[in-house]
């Protein structure tokens, strides 16, 4: 599995650095933050800010790429996941400590590219078996749609007493489209033959029934947060 933290992650960590380096004495926790962890959406970077002790409102980017091996009504797909977002999160503690409660969206990439090539000589779709000089591949996505809302429950330390170190954690579900839409063509010589075409929409819809159980993604977060 291979995780990556997008550029906009990258940037929070620059500016963690550089306010950090002009922030208040030690000893004077401000109401601004900065984090970074990882989790089931990937390598993690965030800023926030303390509203009041029963709000904190934070800005997130998360990147994941990963890729994974399938099989769907006799085809055999190279699956390469991606997520790779930015959000907005408000952040209730509705007893003034660590517990909190969050909701808000994420928007970006989140989608599966699909690539299936034949197998030595032959391609099986719909259960026919093709020649794999009539088709070649076939290629498309599952997509789960740009924004997805975001909730949550966890725990987060950072604005509990006036230290500059925290702990973040948190468990939560992104609400994706649900089915997924999936987009599927066929390269070759018979791609546009009518019963080709109609072997792909029924892919489709399998594909559809299939990935519907990842429109509800979970998350699971774990990081350091700096006070400042």
């Amino acid at each position: 599995m291979k995780r990556i933290v997008p550029p906009l992650a990258a940037g929070l960590l620059a500016l963690a650095l550089a306010s950090a380096a002009s922030a208040q004495s030690w000893s004077d926790p401000g109401r601004f933050s900065v984090g970074l962890g990882v989790g089931t959406n990937g390598g993690v970077g965030e800023v926030a800010y303390e509203i009041d002790p029963h709000l904190v409102l934070r800005a997130q980017a998360s990147g994941l790429d990963f890729n994974h091996r399938f099989t769907s009504r006799d085809v055999v797909y190279n699956g390469e996941a991606v997520l790779i977002t930015g959000g907005l999160s408000l952040d209730l503690h509705p007893f003034a400590n660590a517990f909190l409660i969050s909701g808000g969206f994420v928007s970006g990439e989140r989608r599966v590219d699909l690539n299936a090539r034949p197998s030595g000589s032959s391609f099986v779709l719909g259960g026919v078996t093709y020649p794999s000089t009539d088709i070649t591949a076939v290629r498309g996505h599952i997509d789960y749609g740009s924004t997805a809302p975001v909730a949550g429950i966890g725990f987060d330390n950072t604005y509990v007493g006036q230290h500059h170190w925290g702990v973040r954690a948190l468990l939560g579900v992104q609400f994706g489209e649900h089915p997924p839409s999936v987009a599927l063509h066929a390269d070759g010589p018979l791609a546009a033959d009518p019963v080709v075409v109609s072997q792909l929409q029924a892919e489709r819809v399998s594909l559809a029934h299939d990935g519907a159980d990842f429109s509800y993604y979970p998350v699971a977060q774990l990081g350091l947060t700096y006070r400042f």
